[in-house]
């Protein structure tokens, strides 16, 4: 039986229970509890900022790399160093603005300092949640330029969205990495800013083969470390795409899905 030693796992739609409460529940946090003491190290693979992730993950059993911003930064959560970050090449950021603008997209500037976004978009208000502090709005986030730019997130209609998607791969995708990590938000990345990417290099940190790695995810921005882990779960709110290149599909995040898949097919063999 294959033994285990390094869990990636996605935040939002897997590891958090769906909004509002977005929160880790009890039997996952158990069952993460139980990975970690029997030898797993555990990487958190999200979207989101270095305070989101001590914020929701506080008092989870966390140590070492962690992958923020989609792939684009690796952070120590213990030391706070960055271990390895990739910002959106300079000369793309304002056709990629220009090119979401011109798609009808709301747009969101990430920096190293916070999140700017087109004032009126939508969710700007939920981007954080208290206490940490919220995506800041302004007329023209092209105006933000030449700051650095970790990664451009665009908002629009989840029916229209993956049509747009599309349209932005045909344009940049010889160039960056483009993905859709919810069902409103697309983002634009360095080349090689990717959670598979990033896991592949936490895995050689951590002297780990991808034999050895468990990955769950739930949306397209998780596909690439899917298909790089030994063993890949997909959940249950995952759209067919996703749920086609795992190996096992569990329960939604309302349902506990996580502590399902972790109980019935990692804690077992780690025993």
């Amino acid at each position: 039986m294959q033994r285990y030693r390094l869990l990636a796992i996605d935040l939002d739609g897997t590891l958090l229970t769906p909004f509002p409460e977005k929160q880790v529940t009890p039997r996952a946090r158990q069952a993460l509890e139980a990975a970690r003491a029997a030898g797993m190290a555990i990487t958190i693979t999200t979207g989101q900022m270095q305070a989101v992730l001590r914020h929701v993950c506080a008092g989870l059993p966390l140590s070492g790399p962690q992958i923020l911003e989609n792939g684009a930064l690796i952070v120590d959560i213990v030391s706070g160093s960055v271990l390895s970050e990739r910002f959106l090449p300079r000369e793309y950021i304002l056709p990629v603005l220009e090119a979401a603008r011109s798609l009808g997209l709301y747009r969101a500037y990430h920096t190293p300092e916070g999140v700017y976004v087109d004032r009126h978009t939508p969710r700007a208000r939920d981007w954080y949640r208290p206490p940490l502090p919220p995506a800041i709005e302004v007329d023209d986030v092209t105006t933000l330029y030449p700051r650095p730019c970790i990664k451009i997130a665009a908002v629009g209609s989840p029916e229209t969205l993956p049509a747009k998607r599309r349209q932005l791969q045909e344009q940049f995708g010889k160039a960056l990495h483009v993905t859709q990590s919810t069902r409103d938000l697309l983002e634009l990345l360095h080349p090689e800013a990717s959670k598979g990417q990033a896991l592949r290099q936490v895995a050689h940190l951590l002297g780990v083969a991808p034999a050895e790695i468990v990955a769950i995810g739930d949306h397209y921005n998780d596909m690439e470390m899917l298909r790089f882990a030994g063993l890949s779960i997909a959940m249950g709110n995952a759209p067919p795409e996703v749920q086609a290149v795992a190996d096992y599909v569990t329960s939604d995040n309302a349902h506990d899905g996580v502590a399902q898949a972790l109980e019935r097919l990692v804690l077992p063999t780690l025993k």
